[in-house]
């Protein structure tokens, strides 16, 4: 086992994080105005003060193949913070699932008590792939019943077509109206980085909405802006009053442009539906820190999944007077809790902090924080406090991996020279059969205690049951896993791994799956230079 990262290159790692990461930052000044955060028992419904069912089959002119149904087998909370909406596939080839949408049961012309104008509306969402597999989070005027549609105005926050145009790691932002039914100047499509895909993990899609605008971001991301100057001659701007919220998980018809599942889509498929939260403008003063909503994520893979002992980022604004990047405490001594009068407290316990800016702080989720659907996170600031964001700490493990290509989402390894390896910091070009270092976060608790802010003992200290517990595998490949736990003399942690023969070298990157205990990671690791 070789521990050759030193503390300041674990700094230089959150920098860089930090650096990247401050491009993504959403607006401020956000009041929290209704939500489904989806935390029922296992099996329940969704919650019928929230949601009704719009029922049958056709798609509403779309010509879907999917009936939709208000049973169980289809939708139902799983117990795990998530609204699951399941598409079912009978043995005469018949498909059912579910549309929901906010409000009083009955149709769309009932949900005037929960429909909303303007705002910023958001769901973390992990989504089904496959041909014809079609999931949505979107929104429809309120006054469909009167005026119909295109009128009534829509706006596709979500959408994902499947294998048409190859959308597994891209999300479709669409507005509809009069005078531009399907206008394609108007539609935008979103490329997830870092290697991301749609149905490994989930993430947040959102809209900012406001009388002159309508803003589509994914993971904070903004990659869409319509306005009334930009709609054709004709067009009509109807997005001035207000709208529902819809979830659906539709399957493609033979008419349609995504066409029937083939033999290779498995059913059921599931949309897994973590929060649906809606946002409105509030006044925030300029001392005041904001965390922006949906923006507490993995500080090393920047999704969402985070527990006990991992580093976490949080995004915002007013959080910090500068910059200030903190140096690594020594033997037996801790990082700060507080830094320059800013604090961060997890579920009403201070975290410590790495790095702390103005638009991003990265702390530790501290070791005793127990794993809950809903916990509160807050920055104070010179004695003003933030609003509180409600994270999910889901397990006791949330594997993941510091990365040295950032474009396609490519893990740090490291490792000698003499294994193709230009330094003993810097990306290797791996071999087959040679041994390797991942940096990694989040691998859970450790054979003995950690002490939540302190940087771990030189000593080895794997996970509990040591590499046997640690699954890994590159391109489909079993690699032998060496050595699964901390990173000693550092508050991160390490996977030391023999790299696999038989992994294909037509790509300079090369999908990898770990699994810690149960808990399982998807990222991406050099492909081998050469076979040996």
């Amino acid at each position: 086992m070789k521990n050759i990262i030193g503390k300041a290159s674990l700094l230089i790692l959150l920098l860089v994080a930090a650096v990247r990461a401050q491009t993504a930052a959403q607006s401020s000044g956000w009041q929290l105005v209704w939500s489904d955060e989806f935390n029922g028992v296992a099996g329940s419904p969704p919650n019928p003060s929230n949601w009704n069912f719009d029922l049958g089959g056709g798609g509403w002119g779309n010509g879907e193949a999917e009936t939709y149904t208000n049973s169980a087998s289809n939708v139902f909370q799983d117990g795990n913070g998530n609204l699951v909406i399941r598409a079912n596939k009978d043995a005469q080839g018949n498909y059912t699932s579910t549309r929901l949408q906010t409000g009083a049961p009955g149709a769309s012309t009932r949900t005037a008590d929960l429909s909303w104008q303007y705002g910023l509306i958001e769901a973390r969402i992990k989504l089904p792939f496959g041909k014809g597999v079609w999931p949505a989070f979107w929104m429809l005027g309120e006054n469909i019943g009167t005026v119909g549609w295109p009128t009534c105005g829509e706006v596709d926050i979500m959408e994902n077509f499947g294998t048409f145009h190859n959308n597994a790691t891209i999300n479709n932002g669409t507005p509809h109206g009069p005078g531009f039914q399907n206008v394609a100047s108007l539609s935008a499509s979103y490329s997830l980085p870092f290697g991301e895909t749609v149905y490994d993990d989930y993430h947040m899609y959102a809209i900012q909405w406001s009388q002159d605008s309508i803003v589509w971001s994914v993971d904070g991301i903004a990659y869409n802006t319509v306005t009334p100057a930009s709609l054709p001659a004709g067009g009509q701007w109807v997005f001035n009053a207000p709208a529902f919220l819809l979830l659906n998980l539709a399957i493609g018809g033979q008419s349609t442009f995504l066409g029937t599942p083939d033999a290779a889509v498995a059913f059921p498929q599931e949309m897994l539906v973590d929060y649906v939260r809606v946002y409105q403008a509030t006044a925030v003063p300029a001392t005041t820190p904001v965390i922006a909503p949906g923006r507490i994520v993995n500080a090393a893979s920047y999704l969402g999944a985070i527990s006990p002992g991992s580093l976490a980022a949080l995004y915002g604004t007013n959080l910090a007077d500068a910059v200030h990047l903190i140096p690594a405490p020594g033997p037996g001594q801790g990082f700060p809790t507080t830094v320059a009068g800013a604090t961060v407290s997890v579920n009403g316990i201070h975290a410590p902090l790495i790095y702390v800016s103005p638009t991003q702080i990265n702390f530790q989720i501290p070791w005793e924080t127990t794993p809950a659907l809903a916990l509160p996170v807050k920055v104070t600031w010179n004695g003003a406090d933030s609003n509180v964001e409600q994270v999910t700490v889901a397990s006791t493990a949330s594997p993941s991996f510091f990365l040295s290509e950032f474009v396609n989402g490519v893990a740090w390894v490291t490792g000698n020279v003499a294994d193709g390896c230009a330094t003993p910091s810097s990306e290797c070009a791996v071999q087959a059969g040679s041994s390797y270092q991942l940096w990694a976060n989040g691998l859970g608790p450790k054979a003995s205690p950690l002490q939540t802010g302190v940087p771990a003992p030189v000593a080895a200290l794997q996970v509990p049951g040591g590499p046997s517990s640690c699954q890994f595998t590159i391109g489909g490949q079993t690699a032998t896993v060496l050595y699964c736990g901390v990173a000693p003399g550092e508050i991160i942690d390490q996977v030391n791994f023999t790299y696999p023969t038989g992994v294909a070298t037509s790509s300079p990157y090369v999908g990898a799956i770990l699994t810690v205990n149960g808990v399982t990671s998807h990222f991406r690791v050099p492909a081998p230079a050469a076979q040996r």
